[in-house]
Order: structure tokens, then C-alpha cells, then sequence
């Protein structure tokens, strides 16, 4: 009986031996991984990515913050144009950028939004004074139509000239007047696609929209 016994305690004991070199074990393991997860030293932090260019210069200062009446896309009518009186109708191809009161009787530079030649530059209907520029964005070629100008005091006089982007090449015209076509003070720019002149400040179908590119999206 006692051989027994003894037998039996051999047997407990080895069991409680292998459970606790199991134990053992896993303890191990388990502190090697959480050694292996925590990071050595000072905790290091990812390199914050610098900030994305703009496409476009500014036309003018401050452009975004003048964004206010006609955005590109925006379908206005005679009735509903947040410009009054209005004698348009369409979706709106360009982006409008509209001056202060205190800008009313001083000249506001106008900017090129990017390095190109200068294409053309004469009066045209609806616009007033016109400055056309051949531009590159998104790998693409692209005419930038700068409108409502007083090209007789442009600062860019030959066609074909090349001008760099920020280079000031006109001021805007006074109000109603032939060189503002009429028309408000500000700048109108109209981005399209192509190397193709087109003149349209709207649109009668959506998604003729597709021809031009939005200039807020770059600026």
C-alpha cells in the first residue's frame, strides 16, 4: 500500500512539474512579445507630409475669399442670378471674382495663374477686355481666359509671349464700362480643356460643364 502511494506521489508530482514548466513557458513567450511590441527609446512620431502645392497662382489676392456670387457650374436666370440686373442664363463655365467697395476707383492687378504664352488679348463680347493664356494643368493642355480687363494698361502687350505664373498682366476695368463689358468689376476665369478658343461664359446642357475645369479646385 505504501509502494503505492509513494508511486502516486511521483505521479502528482511530475504533473504539477509539467504545469508549471508549461506555465513557465508561456510566460516567457508572452513577455518576449510584449517586449518586441513596445517601442524602444523615445517614441517616435511619423514625418509630417509638407504641404500640397497649389496648381494655380492666385489671379488675384486673396481669390478664394472672393468666391461669393458665381462659382463655377452655378445655373443662374435673369430671376435668379445673385448678381442683378442680370442679362444671362446658364451654367456658369467660369469662376467670378468679385472686388470690395473700397477697390471701386483703384486699379486691382490681375495675375497669371500660370506659366504659358500669352494668346491673345483684344475686346470680346460679354467680356470686355480679354487676355487668353495657353497653360498646362493636370498633364493637360488648357486655354485660361481672363476677362472684364483693361487691356490698354496690360502689362503683357505681345501675343505669344511667355509669362510666368504671379506675373501681373493687367488690371481690372472700371465698372460698366466697354473694357468690363458692361458688367461688374471683377474677374471672370474660365478654364477649358484643349488648345481650343472658346468664349462661351455658359452653358445651356450640364454636361457641356465638362469642357472646363473648376480654377477654385487648384487654387
Amino acid at each position: 500500500m505504501k509502494k503505492v502511494l509513494s508511486i502516486v506521489s511521483v505521479i502528482l508530482l511530475i504533473i504539477v512539474l509539467a504545469i508549471l514548466v508549461v506555465f513557465i513557458l508561456n510566460l516567457d513567450k508572452a513577455l518576449k512579445k510584449q517586449n518586441q511590441q513596445k517601442p524602444s527609446g523615445s517614441p517616435t512620431t511619423q514625418p509630417s507630409q509638407p504641404a500640397k502645392k497649389p496648381a494655380l497662382s492666385e489671379p488675384i489676392s486673396s481669390a478664394k475669399s472672393r468666391i461669393t456670387k458665381k462659382p463655377f457650374g452655378i445655373y443662374i436666370t435673369p430671376q435668379t442670378s445673385p448678381v442683378q440686373p442680370e442679362k444671362f442664363a446658364g451654367y456658369h463655365t467660369g469662376t467670378d471674382f468679385e472686388t470690395t467697395s473700397s477697390e471701386a476707383s483703384v486699379d486691382v492687378p490681375i495675375y497669371a495663374a500660370c506659366g504659358g504664352k500669352i494668346r491673345l488679348q483684344e475686346i470680346v463680347q460679354g467680356y470686355g477686355g480679354v487676355i487668353v493664356q495657353d497653360c498646362t494643368l493636370d498633364n493637360q493642355p488648357v486655354t485660361v481666359l481672363y476677362g472684364h480687363l483693361n487691356i490698354r494698361q496690360a502689362h503683357v502687350l505681345s501675343v505669344g509671349q511667355e509669362v510666368n505664373a504671379r506675373d501681373k498682366i493687367a488690371v481690372l476695368a472700371p465698372e460698366n464700362s466697354e473694357l468690363s463689358g458692361g458688367e461688374r468689376k471683377h474677374l471672370h476665369l474660365g478654364i477649358h480643356k484643349g488648345t481650343t478658343l472658346d468664349f462661351r461664359g455658359y452653358v445651356q446642357n450640364q454636361s457641356e460643364l465638362s469642357g472646363w475645369l473648376d480654377a477654385k479646385s487648384y487654387l
